[in-house]
C-alpha cells in the first residue's frame, strides 16, 4: 500500500477580532489582533507560521493611443515569523485544533481602502503554514479594510443653500424653472443620514420628469504622466414624478444615508488616486434637459468622539470599543515583549474598556428634530406636490 500524500493539515486560516461594527476595519496606527488557526488530523512537525501584512494600490486603464496605463504603490510590506524553529528542533503539535496569536501595529501613513473604475487600495494578511514535510504545508490569507478619519472642517454643521431660476424655451415662450434646495450640512461621517429639503416650481411648458438628490464621489486616476477621470453616484434619492406648467414639487427633511464604508475626501497618502465628494440635486426634464445645483461634501469624522485613543504608555492607537482576549486565556504563557525590538509586531492585550464617554451619539438628528411634551420628535420626511 502506497503511502498517503494527503496533507496533515485539514484547516488553516487566519481569525480578526471584530471591531464595533463586526468588520475587519482599522485605521492607520491601529493595531491589528487576532490569531492563525490550524487544525491537524495527525501529529504534525511544523517548522514556520509565517504571516505577512500587505498594502498596495494599483490603476489601470487602455488608452487608445497609449494602449495599456498603469501604475502601482505599496504601502505595507511587513513579515513577521510568528513560529521559527530554523536551528532547532521543529514544532511537535498534536492532532487536533491550535492557535497561534499576533497582533501588528498598521503605519500611520497609510491610505484608506478604495475600490473603483480604474483603481484599488487594498490591504491583506497572509500566514504561510511550513511543516517538515513538504505536504505539511498550507497558505490562507484574509483581506481587512483601513478607513482613514481625517477630522472635518470647522464649520461643516452649518446648512447649504442653493438656488436656481433658470430661463427656458418651450412653446414658443420663455418660462422659469425655480429651484430651491437646503443641504442640513456640508460634512458627514460615513454611515450615518444628511437631510435635504427641496422644492421645485416649473413655469415653464416643459415637464418635469424626475427630481434626484445624490452624492457623487469624483474620483482621478493618473499614471505615467495621463489621468482618468470617472464620477460614481454613492448614494442617492430619486423621485420620478410628472410636474407640469404651474405646477410644483416639495421634499422634507428627505433623508440621504451616507455609505458606511467610503474612503474620507482626499485620500491621503495615495499618489495615483485622488477622490472628492460633492452634492448634487438635479432636475430632468422632457425633451432631454436637465438643470443641476452642487455643493462640495466633505467625508471625514466628527472633530470629536470617532478617533482611536492612544495609549500613552505604548504610543499606538488601541480601539477599546475591541474585545481583547488577554495571552493567558489563549493557554499561552509568554513573557513580556521587548518592544524595542519588535516595534510593530506583539504588544500587550488590553483589557476590555469600553466608557460611556466613547458611546458615539449620532449629532445629525440634533439639527431636525424639536421637543414635543418632553420628547424628542424627528420632523417628518415627505414629498408633496403644489400649485403655483
Amino acid at each position: 500500500m502506497l503511502p498517503s500524500t494527503m496533507s496533515n493539515i485539514e484547516q488553516c486560516g487566519i481569525i480578526l477580532q471584530h471591531d464595533i461594527d463586526e468588520q475587519y476595519q482599522y485605521q492607520p496606527g491601529e493595531i491589528v489582533r487576532g490569531h492563525v488557526n490550524l487544525n491537524l488530523s495527525k501529529t504534525t512537525l511544523i517548522r514556520t507560521v509565517n504571516m505577512k501584512v500587505y498594502g498596495s494600490g494599483n490603476v489601470s486603464w487602455t488608452d487608445h493611443r497609449n494602449g495599456i496605463i498603469q501604475a502601482s504603490e505599496i504601502y505595507v510590506d511587513s513579515t513577521k515569523d510568528i513560529v521559527d524553529t530554523t536551528g532547532l528542533e521543529p514544532l511537535n503539535l498534536s492532532p487536533g485544533h491550535h492557535e497561534f496569536p499576533f497582533d501588528y501595529v498598521l503605519p500611520k501613513n497609510i491610505p484608506s481602502s478604495y475600490i473603483g473604475k480604474y483603481g484599488n487600495v487594498t490591504y491583506t494578511m497572509k500566514v504561510t503554514v511550513t511543516g517538515v514535510k513538504s505536504k505539511d504545508t498550507a497558505i490562507s490569507s484574509e483581506p481587512f479594510l483601513v478607513l482613514r478619519r481625517v477630522p472635518l472642517p470647522e464649520g461643516f454643521e452649518e446648512p447649504v443653500v442653493l438656488f436656481s431660476d433658470k430661463r427656458m424655451w418651450a412653446s414658443c415662450t420663455f418660462g422659469k424653472l425655480i429651484m430651491n434646495v437646503k443641504l442640513d450640512r456640508s460634512g458627514g461621517v460615513p454611515g450615518e443620514d444628511i437631510f435635504l429639503q427641496a422644492e421645485i416650481k416649473n413655469c415653464t411648458r416643459r415637464t418635469v420628469t424626475a427630481m434626484q438628490g445624490a452624492l457623487i464621489m469624483r474620483t482621478v486616476f493618473r499614471a505615467q504622466k495621463n489621468r482618468a477621470e470617472f464620477n460614481q453616484v454613492v448614494s442617492k434619492k430619486r423621485d420620478e414624478f410628472d410636474v407640469t406648467y404651474n405646477e410644483g414639487r416639495r421634499w422634507n427633511f428627505v433623508r440621504l444615508t451616507l455609505p458606511p464604508y467610503i474612503p474620507e475626501s482626499t485620500l491621503e497618502h495615495c499618489d495615483i488616486i485622488e477622490l472628492d465628494y460633492i452634492f448634487q440635486f438635479r432636475v430632468e426634464l422632457s425633451g432631454g434637459s436637465e438643470v443641476k445645483l452642487e455643493t462640495p461634501f466633505t467625508i471625514g469624522a466628527q472633530p470629536q468622539g470617532l478617533e482611536v485613543p492612544e495609549d500613552q504608555r505604548l504610543g499606538v492607537k488601541i480601539n477599546r470599543q475591541w474585545t481583547v482576549r488577554a495571552r493567558g486565556m489563549m493557554g499561552i504563557d509568554e513573557p513580556a515583549v521587548d518592544y524595542d525590538d519588535e516595534p510593530d509586531w506583539e504588544v500587550e492585550a488590553v483589557p476590555e474598556m469600553r466608557p460611556e464617554s466613547s458611546v458615539t451619539h449620532n449629532p445629525l438628528f440634533s439639527n431636525n428634530s424639536f421637543m414635543q411634551n418632553g420628547v424628542k420628535v424627528m420632523a417628518d420626511e415627505y414629498v408633496e406636490n403644489t400649485r403655483l
